[in-house]
């Protein structure tokens, strides 16, 4: 595992969990591979303690899986899984724009639109090396979204799901013209909610995540997915 890499000012728990959690998301820790403890504490010269942590929080997470016999693997993701994850995501994402169209300020709409002039940005200069800058930008569009709606208890609901549901937004982008897709659709959840229009915010953000899961379901159900 040469690619795991410390930085002594971060904690050992957060190194650790950050390194297993990019390798699983970019894809270079594969699933169904193994993971061992032990290994990682001895290639990383430290105790087992600060890895034990970090797999369980991932495991919590839902990107590691740990069966009866204590044997540490890497999410594999299941038609199924992506249905129940989505299914939650609309309605719980569905109801966050229609309360940010409500309650968001001048200040707040501002911010939301910076994703959407930064996407676009790298939309139109596009490279494989600014992929991550996009999906990372498509993230904060959500995520400032959930953040404005005010709403707590929707906010917790949604965080239990956001490793998930980054793991699938990265491959999610695959497929051509994909990122354009997805930014057409976020302009269009953005000028409902500016138009303080809430039933089609939520409307649009509805139908957004519904293309999402119809195009994930069509990566999985038509051929192998080039996982991330």
């Amino acid at each position: 595992m040469d690619t795991f890499s410390i930085e002594k000012p971060l904690r050992y728990y957060n190194q650790v969990y950050n390194s297993i959690r990019e390798m699983i998301v970019k894809g270079i820790l594969k699933p169904g591979d193994s993971i061992f403890e032990a290994r990682i504490a001895r290639e990383l010269n430290i105790s087992r303690s600060p890895v034990r942590e970090a797999v369980r929080a991932l495991e919590k997470e839902g990107l590691l899986e740990i069966d009866e016999k204590s044997r540490i693997t890497v999410y594999k993701p299941t038609m199924k899984d992506i249905e129940d994850i989505y299914q939650c995501r609309i309605v719980l994402e569905s109801l966050a724009a229609s309360l940010t169209t409500k309650l968001a300020t001048k200040l707040e709409l501002e911010e939301i639109e910076d994703t959407l002039i930064k996407s676009r940005g790298y939309l139109e200069d596009y490279c494989e090396q600014k992929k991550d800058r996009l999906i990372e930008e498509n993230a904060r569009f959500h995520d400032l979204i959930l953040k404005f709606s005010q709403n707590r208890r929707l906010k917790k609901q949604l965080s239990d799901l956001k490793s998930l549901s980054h793991y699938y937004r990265v491959l999610n982008f695959q497929g051509e013209n994909r990122e354009w897709n997805v930014f057409f659709e976020h302009q269009e959840i953005f000028t409902q909610i500016v138009n303080r229009d809430y039933e089609k915010a939520c409307i649009a953000m509805q139908n957004h995540m519904k293309n999402d899961l119809i195009h994930l379901k069509g990566i999985f159900g038509t051929s192998k997915p080039v996982l991330p």
